[in-house]
């Protein structure tokens, strides 16, 4: 089977998973760890098996088998006879959850508790346990059990009593969101990693959007996936840990992630409209003022491949528009958004929730398709900058032009071993082999006439002070500039919660500057004819500069 089948089975069951197991251990500690072992081993099985024709059946024989091997371990622990234990074996999975209607949704209840709250009625209910002995097994005053045991009972039923009211709210449990896309702005972690690798499990996704419009408690959250508190809060935990998930007051928490809802056609349609209007009004008041900067290039310490102009130029056209259109030189900083997690990464966290509605829009998606600015050898320009290994530094931004595959295969290392091809420390030696081929792959290398040159735009200044010799943005600019913000402000604003609003709109001024601006002035560029097709060498290295010390000879 596929991972998504095995996704959906295992999410379905979880809830009567759990509740298999805490009948048969009466005890939520042991239930929570047999629930798990359970859904592990379907997990695996469901992975493994290429049909299924009764499935609750198949999840009932893996259940009693774990229970049996669970059982079995007890046994080993307490040193009695095996006579002495019963497991089912014979009837079906879901019999065991359907005798009695108010019974399986007072146990379903008590699964989306809090853990300290399951145990207190596990004990007292079950176990039949007095007050004060759960006090003192618990180690916690018997105010705080009686208080326990009174929110619990108004939980309960104030749920029972709800009805079939329940099934009208979204339950991401039966309808699970699937984050499409999931990056920063900002600063990942040393290692690399940012939201995409902590939010990797469905499970952690759906938490995540469970607790965004609204602050919710944990068992809101687990009522909301339909799921046991069990298998929310150490995720919870985890992503209160690394700051993607906020505590706030009333025991509730508010995810600290910018989510982008699904948009309608209609709404593609819209931001293209505008992102189109105002790409043109860049293209006549802007970029002519790029290519007059760009004249006498040669004479500012830029280096470009065979003295191309027209691939310095989409290169340069990119690169100044988003970092000299934008609004950190003016007063907008989204820095101060920033989290700090940690792993040492300082970033907003983002993620997007995939919708098809893009496939039915009447213009084509792939030339407006990016990955946004990628700095390596420094921490952006945004913040400054750093030397690594040398003193070098890149810029790179992924479009329609170019056949790379994204940031992960764009490396600090790459411009390390294109500094020392540049600077003799490597030559064409077996030692050095490895580092030639990755340069040749990539494209930054090229041979011609029995040598090679560099496929890359290199300046000998600083980032900043390339900076410097690009065209600042003028007044009437900075008007078109506010209008664009607000238009997509306005168009934005519904789709996203309170707590979000400040940094949706303040991310919405630096619009005339965003990869969906850009990629547009690039397609009304090209198809003006203002620039030319590249050629597939160029394709490897455009939209790419690198900063050092000196030029390729």
């Amino acid at each position: 089977m596929d991972k998504s089948y095995a996704d959906k089975i295992t999410a379905e069951y979880m809830e009567k998973i759990f509740g298999f197991a805490l009948s048969k251990t009466m005890n939520t500690d042991k239930a929570e760890e047999l629930a798990s072992r359970i859904i592990f081993d379907v997990y695996i099985s469901i992975l493994k098996t290429d049909e299924i024709n009764n499935i609750n059946g198949y999840i009932y024989r893996v259940a009693c088998n774990v229970y049996a091997r669970f059982i079995a371990e007890e046994i080993r622990g307490r040193h009695i006879s095996l006579d002495e234990v019963r497991i089912p074996c014979e009837i079906d999975f879901t019999d065991d959850f359907e005798k009695d209607d108010t019974y399986i949704l007072l146990r379903k209840k008590i699964s989306y508790l809090g853990k300290i709250q399951r145990e207190i009625v596990v004990m007292h209910y079950f176990q039949r346990l007095k007050q004060y002995e759960i006090a003192e097994r618990l180690n916690i005053p018997l105010g705080t059990v009686k208080w326990h045991l009174h929110d619990a009972r108004n939980q309960i039923k104030n749920k029972l009593t709800e009805g079939n009211k329940m099934h009208e709210k979204i339950n991401l449990g039966i309808n699970p969101i699937k984050f499409a896309g999931m990056g920063h702005t900002g600063i990942a972690s040393p290692d690399g990693k940012d939201t995409a690798y902590y939010l990797q499990k469905l499970i952690s996704q759906n938490i995540a959007y469970a607790a965004y419009w609204k602050a919710k408690t944990i068992t809101e959250i687990a009522e909301n996936l339909g799921v046991s508190a069990a298998f929310v809060e150490d995720e919870v935990n985890y992503l209160e840990e690394y700051g993607f998930i906020t505590k706030v007051a009333g025991g509730k928490y508010l995810t600290n992630i910018r989510i982008d809802e699904p948009r309608t056609k209609e709404m593609w349609e819209q931001y293209h409209k505008i992102y189109t209007k105002y790409a043109k009004i860049v293209c006549d008041k802007y970029v002519p003022l790029v290519f007059d900067a760009m004249a006498d290039y040669k004479s500012k310490n830029i280096y470009a491949p065979e003295d191309d102009f027209n691939f310095l130029m989409l290169s340069v056209v990119t690169f100044a528009c988003g970092h000299k259109l934008d609004t950190y030189y003016e007063t907008v900083d989204t820095s101060k958004y920033y989290v700090k997690r940690k792993d040492g990464g300082e970033y907003i966290a983002t993620a997007g929730i995939y919708s098809d509605k893009w496939e039915e829009v009447s213009y084509n998606t792939e030339l407006h398709n990016s990955s946004g600015d990628m700095f390596r050898g420094c921490s952006g320009i945004s913040v400054g900058t750093t030397w690594d290994l040398y003193q070098v530094s890149a810029w790179q931004f992924d479009t329609y032009y170019d056949d790379r595959t994204g940031l992960e295969n764009n490396l600090t290392t790459d411009y390390q071993y294109l500094y020392e091809f540049m600077t003799g420390k490597i030559n064409k030696v077996p030692e050095h082999a490895d580092k030639f081929k990755r340069l040749f792959d990539r494209g930054y290398i090229v041979s011609k006439s029995d040598s090679e040159y560099v496929n890359m735009i290199v300046t000998s200044f600083s980032s900043e002070e390339f900076l410097n010799l690009l065209p600042a943005i003028s007044e009437e600019l900075k008007v078109i500039r506010k209008e664009i913000g607000d238009e997509i402000f306005k168009i934005d604003k519904p789709h996203y919660p309170a707590h979000m609003q400040d940094l949706v709109r303040t991310a919405s001024t630096n619009s005339l500057a965003s990869p969906a601006s850009r990629t547009r002035v690039l397609e009304q560029l090209v198809t003006g004819g203002t620039l030319k097709p590249l050629t597939e060498n160029q394709k490897h290295s455009v939209n790419t500069i690198m900063f050092c010390d000196v030029l390729p000879k």
